[in-house]
């Protein structure tokens, strides 16, 4: 509903933002409003009986409202912030941004280059529309720069009632050092050379879960549900083989029965594809590996393990790499 609400208005904005770039300076536009009350429509559906109405300006002063907001945000004072809202935000945001005011950020500043005031016709609900960018600097070193479009919702005893909040991350390391949608390097030999890497999600994460967990249980069936009929295995030697399920099944069947206990413990599991490529993906887990055979042979690693997901997130391809846990008496 947020998209439907503001197109409109965001659509007119830029129309004439662009058209107001391509003047030249000594040029004169001239722009007749006569008669104009009302644009754009706010249409959410039948069910909303503000369905259907227009949108119309509304009064400057709750400009000032949000730019009075915008400076005690800016200057992490949730005394001076709350006194502008509703009660119920303040009830549900009181611990949340507090604790963002004093523990997270050394720094905030929110610049904002324009607003917008307007309502729709029958609602008492007045809407800035508000154009910033916002630099964070955080206690940890952290840093970031958003460019934001945010929309304010001010009630009709001009009480601030929350914001809903749109952005683009600026990537220049100069102004943020982390959260891009984004990042690393792909070195091939075909097309896909150069390209950066994305966080992919479907549900790759879960899924290792619940592998790890079948295999710590010794449920050979519920570990190799989640491979292909046949997949490449390369293990920490480099012995790479072809396995599939039948005969996987039987030798991890025996290789749990001669087990006393397994405890595999992941600390890290990532999922990352290549941009602009099909959905296959490859899965990285950082862990532990501890193994006591019945026999008491003890086999304990930490591990850097590879999984790819094909098109039909089933594992097709395992590489391994160990190093040896080294006791502390050594």
């Amino acid at each position: 509903m947020k998209n439907n609400n503001i197109l409109t208005i965001i659509t007119i904005f830029g129309m004439l933002t662009i058209f107001a770039c391509n003047q030249t300076v000594n040029e004169v536009v001239e722009v007749n409003y006569d008669g104009v009350e009302s644009a754009g429509k706010f249409f959410p559906g039948e069910e909303n009986e503000l369905n259907g109405n227009a949108y119309v300006l509304a009064d400057d002063k709750y400009m000032d409202i949000v730019q009075q907001s915008t400076d005690a945000y800016n200057n992490r004072d949730w005394d001076a912030m709350k006194s502008l809202y509703r009660d119920d935000f303040v009830e549900n945001s009181a611990e949340n941004m507090t604790n963002y005011f004093d523990n997270d950020v050394e720094s905030l500043n929110m610049n904002i280059t324009a607003m917008l005031p307007v309502k729709i016709k029958g609602s008492d609900i007045t809407r800035v529309l508000t154009w910033a960018v916002e630099d964070r600097q955080f206690k940890n070193g952290q840093k970031e720069r958003h460019n934001l479009f945010e929309i304010y919702y001010i009630d009709e005893e001009d009480k601030l009632g929350g914001w809903n909040q749109w952005y683009r991350i600026n990537s220049d390391p100069e102004v943020t050092s982390h959260g891009l949608p984004e990042g690393g390097k792909i070195y091939t030999n075909n097309e896909f050379d150069g390209r950066p890497l994305v966080f992919s999600n479907r549900g790759e994460v879960e899924i290792m879960e619940a592998v790890v967990e079948a295999y710590n249980n010794k449920d050979v069936d519920g570990f190799l549900k989640h491979f292909a009929d046949e997949w490449q295995a390369t293990d920490h030697e480099g012995n790479t083989e072809t396995r599939t399920q039948a005969d996987a099944k039987e030798r991890m069947q025996k290789w749990f029965d001669e087990s006393e206990t397994i405890e595999w413990k992941p600390w890290s599991i990532y999922a990352l594809k290549i941009k602009d490529t099909d959905p296959g993906s490859g899965i990285t887990v950082r862990s532990t590996e501890k193994r006591v055979g019945k026999d008491g042979s003890v086999w304990e690693k930490r591990l850097v393990e590879w999984f790819y997901f094909d098109l039909d997130g089933k594992i097709t391809r395992f590489s391994q790499f160990a190093q040896d846990i080294k006791s502390e008496e050594e």
